[in-house]
């Protein structure tokens, strides 16, 4: 199924004469309440996102592949819901589309859509389709029950909210608490938000410096992911640390840089679980560790003090919250300059850097992809397992877990935010994985604009 097929659908006006999304946008509204920006996924002739505004007043964007469709009046984005989405919102709305999918291709559709909103409405018809006499092939590819769309709902862990199994129609109001949409939802599935706040608290209570903004760097920093592309780039890394350029570690790459000899400026780490101390193990002169607030504070303990620069997450609540109590208990307000960016540590260590004044930041091992099976360039056991999907950029396919796809969906909207306020920031990645793929696109398309 491409664009060009439903484009040809769209220029029949029968096609457009019927719209579940206006039909059903009551319904949605009375159930979500929605308060804020509406992604309507697969809008089709936009009826639906020209009445879910009339109902709500709320902005909603339409998204959909075929771009010929006889919408008016909305705000539009051609998107192919196959690849990563870079908008993001509270709510999400999703009409007459899932069925239209290729079974292939449900699982991907569905993970970019999660990550894409937090909430989402899907109606989801289950019955073939009458339209597909118009191209002379079946327009609905995926025509499976109600309890075949909700069990696949739930293996990307959603919460259903509200379902209706109706007479032709799978009709489902989800939470997308399991794709990681903010940093928060993405510790509280290891870490239990009480002693998210208590590590918070403590860590608070040790005096640490912390992470403030500085003046422009000129040096080129070397930040090192732990993808398999890594071990690909060893001799250069390896030569360019020993003749003394700025290397940046997170999470595992700090022992991998550490076993071949040369020591990171830094080591940036992010996740509250006790036994991430191994990251930080062991301690060595001179070495920077830019660690979260919300790490362990027996681990942020066995750094030196003044190794040690705290830094806090600005996309996590909790961390705003526990900040309001201590200047609520003491009388006094505390400064603090918040970190933004996405779910995982190589996004935070993005703006980090950023934050500390370098503009000029060259990546290794940012893959966001499986190679020959591996996920790492080295041992880590705690991301064995898991899902796999196709995620196809300019023909070319990557085995994707669905950690590797939220973290790919997010680059653009984390590299657009640090354009945004920081002037001249330069970022390189180097390699052939997913990552570096979607920069090439991204250049290749803003050389043909």
């Amino acid at each position: 199924m491409t664009a060009a097929l439903y484009e040809q659908v769209w220029d029949d006006p029968r096609y457009a004469e019927y719209s579940p999304g206006e039909h059903l946008a009551q319904r949605f509204v009375e159930i979500a309440k929605p308060d804020s920006l509406i992604l309507d996924f697969g809008c089709g002739s936009g009826k639906g996102t020209m009445m879910l505004h009339a109902l709500t007043g709320q902005p909603v964007l339409g998204l959909d592949w075929a771009a010929n469709a006889p919408r008016t009046g909305i705000e539009f984005k051609v998107q192919d819901l196959a690849q990563p989405i870079e908008d993001r919102a509270e709510y999400g709305y999703c009409t007459d589309v899932m069925e239209h999918i290729a079974p292939e291709d449900v699982d991907k559709v569905l993970l970019n859509i999660l990550t894409a909103a937090r909430k989402v409405f899907f109606a989801i018809s289950t019955v073939p389709d009458h339209f597909g006499k118009l191209v002379g092939e079946p327009l609905h590819l995926t025509v499976q029950p109600h309890a075949w769309w909700r069990e696949r709902l739930e293996a990307h862990g959603c919460k259903v909210l509200w379902e209706q199994e109706a007479e032709h129609a799978a009709l489902f109001y989800v939470s997308a608490y399991a794709t990681g949409q903010d940093f928060a939802e993405i510790c509280r599935l290891n870490t239990a938000e009480g002693q998210l706040a208590a590590n918070i608290r403590a860590n608070l209570a040790l005096g640490l410096q912390e992470v403030a903004p500085h003046g422009v760097q000129d040096q080129t920093v070397i930040l090192l992911a732990g993808g398999p592309s890594l071990a690909d780039f060893e001799d250069e890394i390896v030569t360019r640390g020993r003749a003394g350029e700025i290397i940046v570690t997170v999470n595992g790459t700090y022992n991998w840089l550490l076993d071949r000899g040369v020591k990171p400026a830094a080591q940036v780490m992010v996740d509250a679980r006790a036994h991430n101390k191994r990251f930080i193990s062991p301690v060595v002169d001179y070495c920077k560790y830019l660690l979260s607030s919300l790490c362990d504070t027996e681990g942020v303990k066995s750094v030196p003090a003044e190794q040690v620069w705290l830094w806090h997450s600005g996309d996590n609540q909790l961390v705003k919250r526990v900040f309001d109590e201590y200047a609520e208990e003491s009388g006094v307000g505390r400064e603090w300059y918040p970190v933004y960016g996405g779910t995982t540590v190589i996004l935070r260590a993005l703006t980090l850097l950023a934050m500390l004044g370098f503009r000029n930041i060259e990546v290794f091992g940012w893959d966001s992809c499986l190679m020959d099976g591996k996920h790492h360039a080295y041992d880590q056991p705690e991301n064995n397992g898991g899902s796999v999907f196709d995620v196809i950029v300019d023909g070319k396919v990557f085995k994707c877990n669905p950690w590797m796809i939220v973290q790919a969906n997010e680059v653009p909207k984390c590299v657009k935010y640090i354009l945004g306020h920081i002037d001249g920031f330069n970022l390189e990645v180097r390699g052939y994985g997913l990552i570096a793929q979607i920069f090439n696109h991204a250049a290749m398309m803003a050389e043909k604009e």
